[in-house]
């Protein structure tokens, strides 16, 4: 299988999708004539250390602790006990875990970063935190 140089305008949508299976840990195999096989990468050592620490922080924790009260909230605990905001996972202000999301993503060889503007929205799709685009925009003014 080659490697992609240029995706016309009209299928900017497609390298969208592409990075977004990419930063999920999904790899598209050629299959030959039959199509394209996905295959599932280990998970981040960085999203289960995210996942682990969540409780250590405090304001995690207190929306751990009320969100089931609460009837509409945008978090949610899903099935194995990990907080989410609207789908994405929250990220605890602990061990430097914010800095290292922004600097996995910012190194990814999956994402060219043109800005903080740009590197927000890639990380948004899958992290939360609140006042994440500042603390970006502070990196890569750095």
């Amino acid at each position: 299988m080659g490697s992609i140089s240029y995706l016309q305008l009209e299928k900017s949508g497609i390298a969208h999708d592409i990075r977004h299976l990419a930063s999920l840990g999904v790899r598209l195999l050629d299959s030959g004539d039959t199509g394209i096989t996905t295959q599932d990468t280990a998970t981040s050592s960085l999203v289960t250390e995210v996942k682990e620490h969540q409780y250590e922080d405090l304001v995690l924790a207190h929306y751990s602790d009320t969100t089931p009260q609460k009837e509409k909230t945008p978090f949610a605990i899903i099935r194995d006990g990990v907080l989410r905001y609207r789908g994405r996972l929250c990220v605890p202000n602990v061990a430097g875990l914010r800095r290292q999301v922004i600097g996995e993503t910012h190194y990814s060889r999956y994402s060219i970063h043109l800005g903080a503007t740009k590197m927000y929205h890639d990380i948004k799709e899958i992290y939360w935190w609140d006042g994440m685009k500042k603390d970006i925009a502070e990196f890569v003014d750095q």
